[in-house]
């Protein structure tokens, strides 16, 4: 047995505490490392991070629970009909030092965010910002190189927290940390209608971070009231568990899930036997043996257009059956032998998890009927490598820009160009024509294996009531309940 499925025994087989106090403090598991308050312009952030980022350091805007825009530092805001300006207006409500967040500060951390050394993963896609101009103390202004319709939704990601020597403006301030758990308390807010309707009512949330297996256990025991940050990596420690059917919830999440070509030596050198690879992968088995209702396959990189001048472009073999797939992909792979001695041979890195081994499994077997070998190794010594991740934004050039170079080792040029007219384009029309090339090209190219959307999975307790899946698959700590 794995080892997380022996943990996750163990853990199942202890007693539970019985139902937790309707009006007590929410207990958040999530899966990953410690809770710390991590910039993400400087260092790559877990779900662990990006939730208590989102709880405890605002943005301009964020986002409810359901993955709409809603007011934060910034109570109003106006977008020009060109699409080419934001105002927004803060409502000065206290910084981490009890100072009113100014304009300026804001506007000072927007510019961290996308300058060029920034790690920050809103970067690339925040590039159109030109200027970040302070209007008044409570005015600030985003001015934009060419219209990005998504812009409210990337600034209310948690990467875009206003974030001041690790400090944040809330709604929730840190009270205490033990080892793995934080605890949070919902900060005063000096301008909140204390008899608002939709006053969420959670004013203290334990928060840890910890393995999938004990996480789930834990939930399962009844000693936790959420879990969050579940994906494929952990899904059968979920199926395994069998916690009430009502508390697995899946967000119908947008975003890239697939295989990205790392390197391009030997088979897969050629962009048809990349496509090789591609089309004898049979989706729908993959995903049943997964079992996860709401998961779904996709052949295309855009799931839909986002302005583009052209549908989302489809792989060449989408019209033909699993068996004819797997016919061409097979005579291909003899075409390459005939030429080459040895056995053809690819390497993936995959992360670790049993979910990941059920993936390569399945992918090997697929793989294994055509005459491929799949070899699963470390990161960076891969030919190919997973791609998990959920979009920030209805934005085309986020999914292009991911796909169009994943390495030095691997880009396609025409794309990478293409964008870069897309992003100088001074009209949506002229943006939506580069956006459709970039889409082809990457097509062309064959350096991207799309598979499904990505996978993830909360335990909700009935008492969290405010909850809702969405495409984004962020779940603010404070949207989780109405008020008693």
């Amino acid at each position: 047995m794995p080892r997380s499925l022996l943990l996750l025994a163990l853990m199942l087989a202890l007693p539970g505490c019985g139902p937790r106090r309707a009006d007590g403090p929410i207990v958040v598991s999530v899966v990953g490392g410690t809770p710390e308050i991590v910039d993400p312009n400087r260092q790559q952030t877990d779900a662990v991070a990006e939730v208590l980022l989102g709880a405890v350091a605002q943005g301009l805007v964020a986002f409810d629970e359901a993955a709409q825009v809603r007011p934060a530092l910034a109570q109003r805001w106006a977008v020009t009909d060109d699409g080419l300006s934001a105002i927004f207006r803060l409502d000065r409500l206290p910084g981490p030092d009890g100072k009113p967040v100014s304009a300026e500060r804001v506007a000072r951390r927007l510019r961290a965010i996308v300058a060029a050394r920034s790690r920050n993963p809103l970067q690339p896609v925040l590039e159109a910002i030109d200027e970040v101009a302070v209007m008044t103390p409570e005015v600030i202004e985003i001015r934009l190189k060419s219209p990005r319709p998504p812009l409210l939704e990337l600034l209310a990601s948690p990467h875009a927290a206003m974030l001041w020597d690790r400090r944040g403006s809330g709604p929730f301030e840190i009270v205490e940390r033990v080892r793995n758990r934080v605890t949070l308390r919902r900060r005063p807010d000096p301008v909140a209608d204390p008899d608002a309707a939709e006053s969420t009512g959670a004013d203290v949330i334990r928060l840890r971070g910890e393995r999938a297996a004990l996480a789930i256990a834990r939930f399962t025991a009844r000693e936790s009231d959420l879990v969050l940050g579940g994906s494929f990596r952990d899904w059968p420690l979920v199926r395994a568990a069998r916690p009430r059917a009502e508390a697995i919830r899946l967000d119908p999440a947008e975003g890239l899930f697939g295989l990205a070509f790392e390197r391009l030596d030997g088979f897969v050198a050629e962009p048809e036997n990349r496509r090789a690879l591609a089309m004898a992968i049979d989706r729908a088995a993959l995903l049943a043996a997964f079992d996860a209702q709401r998961w779904s396959e996709t052949i295309a990189v855009l799931p839909e257009s986002f302005r583009s001048q052209a549908p989302p472009v489809l792989p060449p073999w989408e019209s033909l059956t699993m068996a004819d797939r797997r016919e061409s992909a097979r005579a291909r792979v003899a075409t390459w032998r005939a030429f080459n001695e040895g056995e053809v041979r690819v390497r993936i890195a995959l992360p670790e998890g049993p979910g990941s081994d059920l993936l390569f499994g399945l992918i090997r077997a697929d793989w294994q009927r055509i005459g491929v070998v799949a070899e699963r190794v470390e990161a960076g010594q891969a030919d190919l490598a997973l791609v998990d991740a959920v979009a920030p934004a209805a934005s085309a050039i986020w999914y292009l820009a991911t796909l169009a170079c994943p390495t030095s080792r691997a880009c396609a040029p025409e794309a990478v160009a293409a964008l870069d007219r897309a992003r100088a384009s001074r009209t949506l029309e002229e943006r939506g024509l580069h956006l459709a090339a970039a889409d082809r090209a990457i097509s062309d190219a064959a350096l991207y294996i799309p598979i499904a959307r990505p996978l993830r999975w909360s335990l909700v307790a009935p008492r969290l009531d405010l909850f809702r899946e969405n495409p984004r698959a962020v779940h603010p700590l404070d949207r989780l309940r109405r008020a008693p």
